[in-house]
């Protein structure tokens, strides 16, 4: 095989794109190498049986397909290829970019129908065949052709072919479907592009196809495409043919490479889309509606509308039959078994008048059309639709009526059918006026009146009452919110109107407070005895209770701030504690004998003393801060440090660190050796003798330290040690 030099120059192409981009997950997804009987079951739909499919094609030349994004304008189906289906979507586990160039000789034979249709001898044909059974006059189905001939070989020689051919009764021979709309010009590059000759075209390749060629609206340029690898592709376009039911059809779709064995072409097929003229039934309710797809027996008839695709200058007679728990004759008045859809119409209306009956409860009535022409005898079902049939409106509430104290909290409940609107009266006490069961909270007397009804139908409304009377029940009089200091008692003030030698009272609040009094005193107050304090009033001659609350706030100051432990030096002056707040109190270690004046813990002997304070703001006391006073031996004791040190690793005397007595810590330690180069450095007091890893020569050395004082400040010691091996 020669190789032209655009092959090559698109194969080098291919590959420096190919490093260039990383894998990601393609958006036309393909499932290669199809057997007959799938590709075939994956294109029928309604009206059409489909048998006896064969295909010749390479395996890798045909697939199913699914679009997770994409133009292609399809959602799933089939594809038939010139070369390899699986890049059409993905190329060696990259998107689809049509950069990419995913050309393929496969090396099988062409097809002689499209020979003739190509005007050249065609190579790498794929071809689907399967006889198929219709039960309408007329079948199509959805395409798109797509092809790496775009751009470059637009108007020129090289047109790939491909068709729809079709044979059977009152056909001549073989129809190829694949047309252009409106024409009987066949599907090809040079009769639907971008009208721009490429680089071997002339716009007379493409005019001469036909009138109105090339047809540039049914064209989509996927140069910069990012999920088909070919240049450009067509709009979704209808292959449609006119047959007689019943018969059978011999389906046969080709494609193939013309001249130019590498530059693929491909036809992606919808699935489902090969039917008859498609027949459909609906439940409708004219609006408004007080629910879709209902019927009310005696008032509101209920509604089915049969459709076909489009109208026809014949009428169209499709039968049905009814199924579902609804009687005819009982439920609703008899209907035909059939409806006509009237000619230059694409639509007829069946329409369902309920009988009144006794309570029945609500039954479901469904309609099954069926095509219009039946083959061999046999009827499948093309749709259904259903409608829910109500009993003739009725209403009755089932909250008797009945003796309720004030506001307490009523379900009322109403029987009737769900898809009626409901309206209470009087609105006052509601929840919601507006639907079946609100709930009421009654204050005084009341009749309450519900009415059901279906708004814009001739359905008489129903309308029922209960009767809620109200019974004595006791008024609370509470204080107003309040705000009590910290550590204080307060008293919970409650009053009643009316008669109270029949009352009894319970109070809930914070931290598990209860109390059966009408007046009860909370002791102490504290932020957990802050909050919400509830008393339910019973009376108890009927019952009825009531509810009131108040919120009480626990002014609670931030205590003082304090610095503790305190340090003081034993045999030292006293000196009064210190803390930071306002209207300090003191307190000693029990936390009595409050005095406004700081205490002075005594310092003649070593001891740990305690003390409390607080702090008064806006006349509320705060909760006590504690103190520790410790009363210890300061900054006086001795630091031994040694003169010599033997780092030999015998467990004696290897490291050089000072003994500091009580009081003292060490802040930093520096060690120079005679010429002054420091050797150690840090905060832990401790040399092991090595310099820099390795050990220290032999000698003395030089140290300056630093001690920091338990109560503040600084001792420092400097001098020399010996470093013995």
């Amino acid at each position: 095989m020669t190789l032209r030099l655009r092959d090559i120059n698109a194969f080098i192409l291919f590959l420096f794109l190919l490093l260039l981009r990383t894998a990601t997950s393609a958006q036309i997804n393909v499932s290669p190498s199809q057997t007959a009987a799938i590709l075939a079951q994956k294109l029928a739909g309604q009206g059409v049986t489909i048998t006896n499919a064969t295909l010749q094609c390479a395996a890798q030349a045909n697939g199913l397909f699914d679009v997770t994004s994409s133009n292609l304008g399809l959602g799933s189906g089939i594809v038939l290829t010139t070369g390899r289906a699986a890049t059409l979507g993905s190329s060696y586990g990259v998107n689809g970019y049509s950069s990419f160039l995913a050309s393929n000789d496969n090396g099988v034979a062409g097809d002689p129908e499209l020979d003739v249709l190509a005007g050249q001898t065609t190579t790498d044909a794929c071809a689907l065949e399967f006889d198929l059974l219709p039960n309408g006059d007329t079948i199509k189905f959805n395409y798109v052709f797509s092809s790496e001939e775009y751009l470059n070989a637009v108007c020129g020689p090289y047109n790939d072919a491909f068709a729809f051919f079709i044979s059977g009764p009152g056909i001549a021979g073989s129809e190829n479907m694949a047309l252009v709309p409106g024409t009987n010009i066949p599907v090809t590059i040079n009769s639907i592009n971008n009208g721009i000759p490429g680089k071997t075209g002339t716009i007379s390749n493409c005019t001469k196809m036909g009138p109105g060629s090339p047809f540039t609206s049914y064209y989509i340029d996927n140069s910069s495409g990012q999920t088909l690898t070919h240049q450009g592709f067509t709009s979704v376009l209808q292959a449609v043919h006119a047959v007689t039911p019943c018969n059978l059809y011999h389906l046969k779709i080709v494609i193939a490479d013309a001249g130019d064995p590498l530059y693929d072409s491909g036809v992606f097929l919808e699935a489902n889309s090969l039917q008859t003229d498609n027949y459909s039934i609906k439940a409708q309710t004219p609006n408004p509606a007080p629910a879709p797809n209902v019927c009310i027996k005696g008032c509101l008839p209920g509604h089915f509308q049969v459709k076909r695709t489009a109208a026809n200058s014949q009428p169209q007679i499709i039968r049905f039959y009814t199924g579902g728990t609804a009687i005819s004759g009982t439920d609703y008045s008899p209907i035909a078994d059939s409806v006509t859809i009237p000619s230059n119409d694409s639509v007829a209306d069946i329409v369902i008048n309920g009988l009144p009956t006794p309570l029945l409860g609500a039954k479901v009535l469904t309609i099954f059309i069926l095509p219009p022409y039946p083959c061999n005898g046999i009827s499948n079902i093309l749709d259904s639709a259903s409608i829910t049939i109500y009993d003739t409106i009725h209403i009755s509430i089932l909250t008797p009526d009945m003796d309720v104290c004030r506001n307490d909290t009523i379900q009322l409940q109403v029987d009737g059918d769900s898809i009626l609107t409901y309206n209470w009266t009087p609105a006052i006490g509601l929840s919601n006026p507006g639907i079946k069961d609100p709930v009421v909270f009654p204050a005084v007397n009341t009749t309450y009146w519900v009415t059901a009804s279906v708004p814009g139908s001739s359905c008489a409304s129903k309308t029922a009452s209960v009767n809620l009377s109200i019974k004595a029940t006791p008024d609370i009089i509470l204080i107003a919110d309040t705000t009590v200091c910290f550590n204080t008692k307060f008293q919970l003030n409650a009053s009643t109107a009316g008669e109270s030698r029949y009352y009894s009272y319970k109070w809930v609040g914070p931290g598990s407070f209860t109390s059966s009094l009408i007046n009860p005193v909370v002791d102490t107050a504290t932020p957990k005895t802050g909050g919400t304090y509830t008393i339910t009033v019973t009376d108890n001659t009927n019952g009825c209770k009531s509810d009131a609350g108040i919120h009480v706030i626990v002014n609670t100051p931030d205590t003082p701030t304090v610095t503790s432990p305190a340090f003081f030096c034993v045999n030292n002056p006293a000196i009064p504690l210190t803390a930071t707040g306002q209207q300090l109190l003191w307190y000693d270690a029990n936390g009595m004998n409050a005095t406004t004046v700081a205490p002075s813990p005594p310092t003649y002997e070593i001891n740990t003393y305690t003390y409390f304070v607080s702090q008064t703001i806006n006349n509320c006391e705060s909760p006590k801060a504690e103190i520790e006073a410790d009363v210890t031996q300061c900054c006086d004791g001795i630091i031994n440090i040694p003169t010599a040190f033997t780092p030999n690793g015998d467990g004696r005397n290897d490291k050089f660190e000072p003994l500091e007595d009580y009081g003292y810590t060490i802040k930093s330690m520096l060690i120079v050796n005679r010429w002054g180069q420091v050797v150690y450095s840090g905060t832990t007091g401790v040399w092991d003798g090595t310099y820099k890893g390795m050990p220290a020569e032999m000698g003395t050395y030089f140290y300056y330290m630093s001690f920091g004082c338990i109560l503040g400040g600084t001792a420092e010691r400097k001098g020399d040690v010996i470093l013995i091996r």
